[in-house]
């Protein structure tokens, strides 16, 4: 229930200047609840206010279990500031070089209430002595910040927003705050992580935007259009589809009938307009529509580009013979073929599983490359030669293999938080680029990468097209793989196992969607316990527990799992481990519904080239500086990555999760000595094969399956559903000759019977096997 309480502030308890909290004190004057106290603590977002200074707060009464009942305010309102008041404010820390007398002087001339005045003429400060320009500007931005703030939550908390939510607006959209959501509320969905388009939709119709307005169903289109790619991985919606669920978005979010003609219209009316781009009634978001075409267009003008020097099949051979004697290596006959196509070709394609030579492959490459140009590997500097790799380790990874300097993709393009190029140059500087992991790769990276790569480049492009696709929209390499003109070779002989490694052998079986009958058999690098979703936690812990007691580091073991949620989700994991791994010390931080601890384990969820971190990049907390301590006035966490110390300011940490467990997707790119895979029906409608392919070729040393056998069988069996892209017919629309173009329905023929017209556009024991010896024996073997 809501109370509200009226008074004066006692004092300021604490305040964090990074997303506006405090505490304060209330001398509590006048109130609707039953509290028979004489002051109150209030705690909530606030923007600057002043001790001393009346203020009335709305919110709901919470039982703290050591100080007792509180206000935890949801919305307040400033009453109208004494003198007094008003002379400590502006003598206060807040404003610098404003002494006591100077802001005397300032209420003075301006009044009792001079806040307004003072910003709607802030030429009369020109009059009060001893006031230089410098601080008079000084003070009239940190004033227009301040009260700018203040009625910017204000009226975000009229607007029902929670405080969580106003804390990111506000930080996002600054002083323009009010004028974006006035003008168009929809814009919160793209910007603001977290918001939907019925936390929009709301704000919208308290601004008065109708049920039936143009702007709703635009908004609606779009958001659903993007937000049906990212969850499927399609680059694009059929029109139907698109419809429905927009049509059923638009009717839960305010519960009233929609005319789906009215949302046809504006369908059309988005493409008309150049808004989104469709194919018949294949309907794109601008961004994947021309970057799936950029794809096509930039390859082929790397494909085009008549490279003189290239070599020659004999030539090549001639030098590969050189390598294999200095290397102390020989390829077998497909392998050979790998290198000779990789460099005789423009662009090439090599794919392979776990443990089938893809990185002796490219190593050869290399090699024999640098001894066709007469280049001095040693001599790193200036290199012709570029490794890529999607995530910060994967291309480490690349350099440990190689021996030679590796980045990630977004590092080489200098993309920046927004994906957005910061390039000097127009194009990379390189005559030759690999890069691995390419599977990983989305539509709209690989675009950028394509883009910024010079005509004359040789493109090798490394991956295994049984893994996971991208997390974002898009299929590039398996559908690259597709494409006749481009030359490829997949390795399938597997080299990397003997009698003590099954690891290898147990990929390749489910690759091929096989269950092997060993699969629950102890073997000496993996093994399996059954149990039920409930079990799982007590089992992982246990089974950490004994791989620490057996000499195996807590950085070498990564439990894997599908899911977030649920007891045998990553969420709950990661807790049950931090209390395991780092118990809880002196001093942590929580943010959100996680706490964080010195030594923690943490991973990376977004990519930031600025400070060499990457999506996937785990790291580990080395200090925690409370608020106090710091220039930015923000709780700051410090945290090494692979040697890299960045600094996290609270705002910050929203990039950063505990990563004791993690999802099957983020570690995609790593590879861990110990694994541990849950897998249970609780998350069946994640199950698929390329999900356990994925995690079990993570696995370096040792294996730890446990869960429902059932579960595993049915991914195994899963092959999981078709993205739907359009980057084939790119490619084949481009290879037909003109007169066929137009008329060429042969790609596609149940799509092709409908054109996008207003028509048709609507038209047991579960521990059994888990006793505490067979676990210390598979750990000590």
């Amino acid at each position: 229930m809501e109370y509200f309480f009226t008074g004066s502030i006692e004092r300021i308890i604490f305040e964090n200047a990074s997303n506006f909290f405090k505490i304060l004190l209330l001398n509590i004057e006048d109130t609707d609840s039953s509290l028979d106290d004489f002051e109150i603590i209030v705690t909530g977002i606030m923007a600057e206010v002043i001790e001393g200074e009346s203020y009335t707060f709305w919110g709901e009464l919470v039982e703290h279990p050591k100080y007792g009942e509180q206000l935890s305010a949801s919305r307040y309102e400033r009453k109208k500031p004494s003198a007094s008041g008003l002379i400590n404010y502006f003598s206060s820390s807040q404003f610098k070089g404003i002494g006591k007398k100077t802001a005397e002087k300032i209420v003075t001339l301006y009044g009792n209430d001079p806040i307004d005045a003072i910003l709607e003429d802030p030429s009369k400060l020109d009059t009060i002595s001893g006031l230089s320009k410098v601080k008079k500007e000084q003070f009239i931005a940190q004033l227009r910040l301040n009260y700018g703030s203040e009625q910017i939550l204000s009226k975000l908390a009229e607007y029902g927003i929670s405080n969580r939510y106003a804390m990111q607006i506000f930080d996002h959209y600054k002083e323009t705050t009010l004028d974006v959501i006035t003008d168009n509320p929809y814009q919160l969905v793209e910007d603001i992580q977290g918001i939907g388009f019925k936390i929009a939709d709301q704000l919208a119709e308290q601004l008065g935007i109708a049920d039936d307005s143009p702007k709703r169903f635009r908004a609606a289109l779009l958001h659903c259009l993007l937000n049906i790619c990212m969850n499927s991985g399609d680059t694009y919606v059929e029109a139907r589809r698109l419809l429905e669920e927009t049509l059923t978005l638009l009717e839960q979010s305010r519960q009233i009938e929609i005319d789906p003609a009215l949302v046809a219209n504006e369908l059309t009316q988005l493409i008309n307009d150049e808004k989104i781009q469709h194919v018949e009634t294949k309907i794109f978001d601008n961004s994947l529509y021309f970057s799936e075409a950029g794809i096509q267009k930039q390859l082929h003008r790397i494909l085009n580009f008549e490279l003189k020097n290239l070599s020659s099949d004999e030539r090549i051979e001639k030098k590969l013979q050189k390598v294999e004697k200095e290397l102390g290596i020989s390829y077998d006959s497909i392998q050979r073929q790998a290198i000779r196509d990789a460099l005789s070709s423009k662009v090439f394609i090599l794919t392979g599983g776990p443990g089938t030579g893809k990185t002796t492959v490219i190593n050869g490459i290399i090699q024999t490359y640098a001894e066709l140009h007469t280049i001095d590997l040693k001599k790193s500097k200036d290199l012709p030669i570029v490794l890529a790799a999607p995530t910060g380790r994967a291309s480490r990874r690349m350099n440990e293999l190689t021996g030679l300097p590796s980045a990630t993709i977004h590092r080489h393009l200098g993309l920046n938080r927004d994906q957005e190029f910061q390039l000097l140059d127009d194009e990379l500087d390189c005559d030759l680029i690999i890069i691995d992991e390419f599977s990983m790769v989305d539509t709209w990276l690989a675009h950028k990468l394509f883009s910024a790569l010079p005509s004359h480049a040789q493109v090798i492009i490394v991956g295994d097209s049984d893994q996971l696709p991208s997390v974002g929209p898009g299929q590039v390499l398996a559908d690259l793989l597709k494409i006749p003109e481009l030359p490829k070779v997949c390795l399938e002989k597997i080299f990397r196992q003997s009698e003590d490694s099954t690891i290898v052998t147990l990929a390749s079986q489910i690759r091929q969607g096989l269950l092997p009958a060993d699969f629950t058999s102890k073997k000496p690098d993996r093994s399996y316990f059954e149990a039920q979703a409930n079990y799982i936690p007590d089992m992982v812990v246990k089974i950490v527990a004994s791989a620490l007691r057996n000499g195996i580091k807590a950085q070498d073991v990564q439990v894997l799992a599908p899911m977030y949620r649920g007891q045998a989700g990553i969420n709950n994991l990661n807790t049950l481990l931090q209390e395991l791994l780092n118990p809880e010390k002196d001093l942590s931080f929580t943010f959100n519904d996680m706490t964080f601890r010195k030594g923690d384990k943490v991973l990376h969820l977004i990519n930031d080239a600025e400070h060499n971190v990457f999506n996937g990049d785990i790291g580990y907390i080395t200090d925690l500086i409370p608020a106090k301590y710091t220039e930015s006035k923000q709780d700051e966490l410090f945290i090494n990555f692979d040697g890299q110390e960045v600094i996290y300011a609270r705002k910050d940490w929203m990039r950063i999760t505990l990563a004791y467990a993690m999802s099957i997707h983020k570690s995609q790119g790593s590879e861990f000595p110990v694994v541990i895979l849950p897998i249970t029906q609780q998350s069946r409608r994640m199950l698929e094969r390329n999900l356990i392919y994925t995690a079990i070729t993570r696995a370096k040393s040792k294996l730890i399956l446990l869960g429902e056998i059932s579960a595993f069988d049915y991914a195994i069996q899963t092959q999981g559903t078709k993205r739907h892209t359009y980057l084939i017919e790119r490619f084949l629309e481009q290879d037909l000759p003109a007169s066929e173009k137009d008329n060429d329905n042969s790609n596609d023929k149940e799509t092709n019977q409908y054109r996008l017209t207003e028509e048709n556009i609507t038209t047991i024991d579960p521990m059994i096997g888990l006793s505490q010896e067979e676990i210390d024996f598979f750990f000590k073997s």
